[in-house]
């Protein structure tokens, strides 16, 4: 009887260090990639082929519930095989599901002949009136230009800042761009998106973006004691 209770023992020991070598890798994980982690991966792998929209969090805890599982697959006998075992996790994943690097946001200037709306400014619309048009529709795959100011609740300046575009009916990842400053323009098609912005030291800003109506956009940031890394895996 003892015996038994000994071999459970170890065997719920082994499993503790399997999963808690398998945090400790995907936490490094997150901290160190940031966007490109083995977790942040995962979850746009899951919504693009499977169409689940999750959270990261998720995907943690059935990264870590496979590195226990790996622990018996491969007999670890030891606490510290167990270990080694359960951080291995990510490396067998990222085998799975490489990095891709999202494309960026277009920040350059867009040649009219391109379709692109290029919009006048207050003197042009005064003295140059534009054409009656029977219709007034815009096409949907005409250019906007948007100017994105970040405000910082603390006012205190905004070094750098990661802005990613989403499309929220499918929660799709559609461009990112990290940039400096507080201030940013960059060029979008006509329809609706999801603008989601990080700064490091500040909680992570969405706000629905309308190109066609919204020319100019404030984002308010506020103060967070929470590193991006984390608050990530609360995010969708």
């Amino acid at each position: 009887m003892a015996q038994t209770e000994l071999g459970h023992n170890k065997m719920i020991y082994i499993g503790l260090s399997g999963g808690v070598g398998g945090f400790l890798a995907i936490l490094s994980d997150l901290v160190q990639k940031e966007e490109a982690s083995a977790v942040m991966q995962i979850n746009l792998a899951v919504r693009k082929f499977l169409g689940v929209t999750t959270y990261p969090l998720v995907v943690v805890l059935f990264l870590i519930a496979i590195s226990v599982a790996l622990c018996f697959i491969f007999s670890a006998d030891s606490n510290k095989k167990a270990f080694y075992v359960g951080a291995s996790i990510l490396s067998i994943m990222m085998t799975a599901v490489p990095y891709n690097m999202p494309p960026s946001l277009n920040s350059q200037p867009i040649p009219a002949a391109s379709g692109a709306v290029l919009r006048p400014n207050w003197w042009d619309k005064l003295m140059i009136p534009g054409p009656a048009l029977a219709q007034n529709a815009q096409p949907a795959n005409q250019t906007y230009s948007i100017h994105v100011h970040l405000d910082t609740t603390d006012k205190k300046p905004v070094e750098s800042a990661i802005f990613t575009l989403i499309d929220p009916s499918s929660g799709q990842l559609v461009a990112r761009s990290k940039v400096q400053g507080a201030d940013f323009t960059f060029a979008v098609a006509n329809r609706p998106y999801l603008l989601r912005v990080q700064v490091s030291g500040y909680a992570i800003a969405e706000s629905s973006l309308n190109p066609a109506a919204q020319p100019l956009l404030t984002i308010s940031l506020s103060p967070s004691s929470i590193p991006l890394s984390i608050q990530r895996i609360f995010r969708k």
